[in-house]
């Protein structure tokens, strides 16, 4: 239960955190301007956010394999 909170809260700081980002360039023999259309930012918010939903994510992977290499060593037992 506690790893689908940090997956959960993880992906919301991630994708919900507000992005201050400015930027300026020249491009002196460019005809066009850079758009910042579908870039994603990484901002420390959104690292943290992505740091905890792996971390989620990794307690989940390890209570799942402990739960199959637990039952496997069960049925060679019998």
């Amino acid at each position: 239960m506690a790893a689908v909170v940090l997956i959960l809260m993880g992906a919301a700081t991630a994708l919900l955190s507000p992005v201050e980002f400015g930027w300026t360039a020249y491009a002196p023999l460019s005809g066009e301007s850079f758009s910042f259309s579908g870039m994603y930012p990484l901002t420390a918010a959104r690292a943290a956010g992505m740091g905890t939903a792996v971390a989620g994510l990794l307690v989940i992977a390890g209570v799942a394999g402990w739960t199959l290499g637990r039952r496997s060593t069960r049925r060679g037992a019998r």
